[in-house]
């Protein structure tokens, strides 16, 4: 199935892929999709399909008319879409995306006291398997997310941690990035943690230290004035 986007009227309609009863921000809840390569990475949450189609919307920042391409339902799945070879923009805005990211996350690390960086919020409400509740422990998540989940699930190895975060995060940015570049296009692998390919770890990628991030500055500015 390939991504459809065309004019109706004046407004683009962009194809989404929707999971349902999926583990994201929350238990059985919904995440909407968009695989154009200006929206790579881009995905709406909720607590159903149109709560998740409204959030994407909103992360889109634009007027645009989303047209439901694709459903699964269950946790890591694969849409058929994901199923394709990756293209080299799909790989290309990966990486950029990549690289822009990570500095941002150091550097609000830097900027936060080891009071900030260990202060949990008793408000704030996670998944249930989810235990990264500061923000040391979502930058420690952020570099597990990579080596030691979503590149593991395709068969690409299990890199250990280091012991220091900064550390942490620089080499888990280099690993992944050489990976990036060099792993097959049409990788499909299915197992205890469901069905990874090459383009669901890409747009993985491209949206997990994004969300992240944004969470994160939500955490210190709350941290900072509590």
């Amino acid at each position: 199935m390939v991504p459809l986007k065309e004019e109706r009227g004046t407004l683009p309609i962009v194809s989404v892929y929707v999971e349902n009863d999926a583990g994201m921000a929350a238990d059985h809840s919904s995440a909407a999709w968009a695989f154009d390569p200006e929206f790579w990475g881009s995905c709406g949450q909720g607590d159903d399909e149109a709560s998740a189609l409204l959030d994407l919307q909103r992360t889109l920042g634009r007027d645009a008319q989303l047209a439901v391409a694709e459903r699964v339902h269950g946790d890591e799945r694969a849409f058929a879409r994901d199923r394709l070879p990756c293209t080299q923009d799909e790989r290309r805005v990966t990486l950029a995306i990549l690289d822009a990211i990570r500095p941002q996350t150091i550097a609000l690390l830097r900027a936060c006291s080891d009071a900030e960086l260990d202060w949990d919020d008793p408000e704030r409400v996670l998944p249930s398997y989810a235990g990264w509740r500061t923000l040391r422990q979502m930058a420690w998540h952020v570099a597990d997310t990579e080596g030691r989940y979503y590149l593991p699930s395709l068969g690409l190895g299990y890199r250990e941690r280091v012991p220091g975060l900064m550390d942490e995060l620089r080499l888990s940015r280099d690993h992944t990035r050489q990976l990036v570049e060099t792993m097959p296009s049409d990788l499909v692998t299915e197992g205890e943690r469901g069905v990874w390919t090459t383009v669901k770890v890409l747009r993985r990628l491209a949206w997990h230290e994004r969300g992240e991030l944004a969470v994160m500055r939500g955490m210190l500015a709350k941290a900072r004035v509590r």
